[in-house]
């Protein structure tokens, strides 16, 4: 397990992401073959919330499974803590470009504590110098300027949802 300076230096593209003072102002610049991108928030929080698995596995089975990680990964504490005592780089401060208000609705997360989940388990994911696949895809997402918030398919079928804002 490395260290917080470790974890820091390793993790410098999405330290650098996180420092902007607004996400989603441009549309999502990744594949939009690889990933399915939905411009619609009332798709996207569809794709997010859905636990049916009549179309497709909800995103929390895929994103967050046991069996996603592999054995001998570390939860780290020290991890958590650190981002809560730095606020996960002030993001509820930050603007969204309109993107937060778009995806609040009676039933699904507010987009920021999606976010805030998603950094805290990125940083597990550099602390423990392990990405499993979904997570590399996550976090492209993000640096490309997509929100990730579910699957289309059957997993390992199937393709990463993207937000794009615009």
């Amino acid at each position: 397990m490395k260290s917080w300076h470790d974890v820091l230096i390793a993790a410098d593209p999405l330290v650098r992401f996180l420092e902007q003072d607004a996400f989603f102002g441009a549309a999502y610049r990744g594949d939009p073959v690889t990933h399915h991108v939905v411009r619609d928030a009332a798709i996207a929080r569809h794709f997010a919330t859905d636990d049916s698995f009549d179309d497709f596995d909800e995103w929390e089975s895929v994103s967050d499974a046991e069996e996603v990680f592999p054995a001998g990964f570390e939860w780290s504490r020290q991890i958590a803590s650190r981002l809560m005592k730095n606020r996960h780089w002030g993001i509820e401060g930050k603007h969204f470009n309109g993107a937060d208000l778009k995806w609040t609705n009676a039933v699904s997360c507010p987009l920021i504590e999606l976010m805030i989940r998603d950094i805290g388990i990125l940083f597990q994911c550099y602390a423990n110098d392990c990405f499993p696949p979904i997570w590399d895809s996550i976090l492209h997402a993000y640096l490309d300027g997509g929100f990730p918030c579910g699957w289309d398919g059957r997993h390992p079928e199937g393709r990463l949802v993207v937000f794009s804002n615009a």
